[in-house]
């Protein structure tokens, strides 16, 4: 049941694919705050990606997408498909942080989403132009294009304007513990085991239990993201973690979150709002021979200064 209130979370915030370093700018998007990010160089430079043909239409249907691949969105052989789900997604979709060394924001880091952007569903069906095809095929190159590419249709279809905030900020810092990870690394002549393949790389599996789940070449930062999304999802907003650990592989490792039996509304959910998150965060870190602790950093917040309901096809 934890397990699904987790993906609930990542799904309520949208979880970015790819990876901690961001992606080319596009229009639309600017910096500000008390160590304001400018765009870099390359993505000045860049070359204006674009999805050369767009159909963004609104679903009315009951059905929602249930898997995690499909919370997030993906790219396709020749573009990117969403079926049934918030603009929400696509705008955690395309933004990822540029300080912190997050994989994707948590739901305390982005302001300014209008109800419209999580409650209503739709339908995106972007296909590439021929002349991209060859990178968009490049697994290194279709990250970064990605995300330009869905910035730049945001601002097309959705008049979206944002701006990146940065602050210094209470956080926690994920280190290794005195005893060493309990974890291996990723061994790539192995296939993983059956699960949901994650846009970052690697796969999840969710045991029956409700309370474990199985993360295969999975990288530190994004394990950073997904405890810094838990505390969110806790309503532990102040809670952003920093991947401190040092270790830049991909490995396997198991998260099982402790039992927590519900009190006073009768389901998982008010459990998560009653418990005290940090120990829950801190035991299931322990457990990985991880620990926590509490520093300054660089917190990275999304503004929306502007959105719209996509324009018709």
């Amino acid at each position: 049941m934890i397990c699904k209130i987790c993906i609930v979370g990542l799904m309520s915030c949208g979880m970015a694919m790819g990876q901690a370093a961001g992606g080319p700018t596009a229009a639309g998007a600017s910096a500000s705050g008390t160590a304001g990010v400018s765009q870099t160089a390359d993505a000045a430079k860049a070359k204006p990606y674009a999805f050369e043909v767009v159909s963004i239409r609104q679903n009315v249907s009951d059905m929602q997408g249930n898997n995690l691949q499909e919370v997030m969105g993906k790219p396709t052989a020749d573009g990117y498909r969403m079926i049934n789900l918030p603009i929400g997604i696509v705008i955690m979709t395309a933004y990822v942080p540029q300080v912190g060394g997050a994989a994707f924001y948590s739901a305390g880091q982005v302001k300014g989403l209008p109800d419209w952007v999580n409650s209503e569903h739709y339908d995106i069906d972007a296909r590439i132009s021929d002349a991209d095809r060859a990178a968009w095929q490049n697994p290194a190159e279709q990250k970064l294009i990605s995300q330009a590419m869905l910035q730049a249709m945001l601002v097309e279809r959705c008049k979206l304007a944002v701006h990146r905030e940065i602050k210094d900020a209470s956080v926690y810092s994920l280190v290794v513990g005195k005893s060493g990870i309990k974890f291996k690394e990723t061994d790539p002549t192995m296939e993983h085991p059956d699960g949901t393949k994650l846009p970052w790389g690697g796969v999840v599996a969710n045991s029956t239990d409700g309370r474990t789940m199985s993360f295969y070449g999975t990288s530190m930062a994004s394990l950073a993201s997904l405890l810094s999304n838990i505390l969110s999802g806790m309503g532990h907003h102040e809670g952003t973690v920093q991947d401190k650990t040092g270790l830049t592989g991909r490995y396997d490792f198991v998260i099982k979150f402790p039992p927590i039996e519900p009190r006073g509304q009768g389901d998982a959910q008010g459990a998560f709002a009653e418990a005290d998150p940090s120990s829950v965060v801190f035991t299931t870190v322990a457990a990985l021979g991880l620990k926590l602790e509490k520093s300054k950093g660089q917190v990275e917040t999304l503004v929306i200064d502007h959105v719209e309901p996509p324009s018709p096809n």
